[in-house]
């Protein structure tokens, strides 16, 4: 699909995985239509502004319409929220931006005649399986509301198939490493900063508890792989896109070896994690050719190398988890998501700065 280039819309395009993915299908020769309310900043497109072949449109994707969708080859769809607590704090909220804002995109998008639709769900989906690996065939056990939204999502959306249509889904493991925005909640972040500011991590259930885990650049790699696949190959398929299945108190160990040993590992304590799993991620290699390339030890001394020169000037937007509640409680998230009626054909498009690509919708 991917053999000449392409325009392709991404949403969740300023966040820690959709600012990769846009620079990676840049430098790949694309052009990107990239779509985020911006609610934790610009910082992940910054650099990109004045990209002769980029366009970001500061809205929410629940305002997003046809005009917005012409000339599209294809959508990858990284937008919600990442937050469970938040999620827990306003189930009706999550809902609407983590299951239906996804369906009607892949309904629009349809309905427009873009041959390709991407949805970026996660493994968490698999829950706690005492399987040797889970398979994109195996038993499901959502345990937080974003697993099921993602489930409820994925369920809508893959029947949409049509001749014309291939919706797919990729079940991201928890992902890692250095980005241009990057997030101190996620699991492995969140130990590094705990091993550099504290000297110690804590862990729950004595760290037994397996996840899969992708360095960032393997998950973008992972997104364009499907991409690239022809439609008959993806469509209406579900591919997990992860590598390493490690315990917590294994990533903890491999953070102390990194750091040259002195950091405590306490195995008591921790808020509890009953997620128990390891993806695998054979179908993606047999069919797509997808092939991990960064190991856990080289990952956590790039992550190393970005967090510790800068842990003074750590920004609130960097933890998702905190500042969502904050944006929850100003009411900005209110004002970020748009109504869907047709006021925003009425609305005049200005520019946020003189002479960038940056559109308010």
């Amino acid at each position: 699909m991917m053999d000449r280039p392409q325009h392709i819309l991404v949403t969740g395009a300023a966040g820690y995985i959709g600012s990769a993915l846009v620079r990676a299908l840049l430098e790949r020769g694309h052009a990107v239509t990239a779509v985020d309310s911006m609610i934790f900043g610009e910082q992940g497109l910054a650099d990109l502004l004045h990209h002769a072949r980029l366009q970001i449109r500061r809205m929410d994707t629940r305002a997003l319409h046809r005009g917005h969708l012409t000339g599209m080859q294809a959508v990858v769809d990284l937008a919600g929220w990442s937050s469970e607590l938040a999620a827990a704090s306003d189930p009706a909220g999550a809902d609407a931006v983590n299951h239906r804002a996804q369906v009607r995109l892949a309904q629009l998008a349809r309905s427009c005649g873009i041959p390709r639709y991407l949805l970026v769900s996660c493994c968490s989906v698999y829950g706690f399986s005492s399987l040797q690996e889970s398979t994109e065939s195996s038993p499901v056990r959502p345990l937080t509301h974003q697993a099921q939204h993602c489930l409820m999502a994925e369920a809508a959306i893959l029947p949409m198939a049509t001749t014309g249509f291939s919706p797919s889904v990729v079940r991201l493991g928890q992902v890692h490493g250095r980005g241009s925005r990057m997030r101190l909640d996620l699991m492995v972040h969140a130990m590094v900063l705990s091993a550099l500011r504290l000297r110690q991590i804590t862990l729950d259930n004595q760290g037994l508890q397996c996840r899969g885990h992708v360095h960032l650049s393997d998950a973008v790699h992972g997104l364009m792989a499907v991409l690239a696949a022809p439609a008959s190959m993806v469509s209406r398929q579900i591919f997990n896109i992860s590598h390493h299945n490690v315990s917590a108190a294994q990533v903890a160990d491999a953070i102390r070896t990194a750091l040259g040993g002195q950091i405590h590992i306490n195995l008591q304590g921790g808020a509890p994690d009953l997620h128990h799993h390891r993806p695998s991620y054979r179908k993606a290699q047999d069919l797509l050719g997808y092939r991990p390339q960064v190991g856990l030890g080289e990952g956590l001394h790039g992550l190393i190398d970005a967090l510790d020169p800068g842990l003074s000037a750590e920004p609130p937007e960097a933890r998702a988890m905190r500042w969502i509640h904050e944006v929850l409680a100003q009411g900005r998230e209110a004002k970020a998501a748009i109504e869907h009626t047709a006021v925003f054909d009425r609305l005049p498009t200005r520019m946020a700065r003189a002479g960038g690509s940056l559109t308010y919708q």
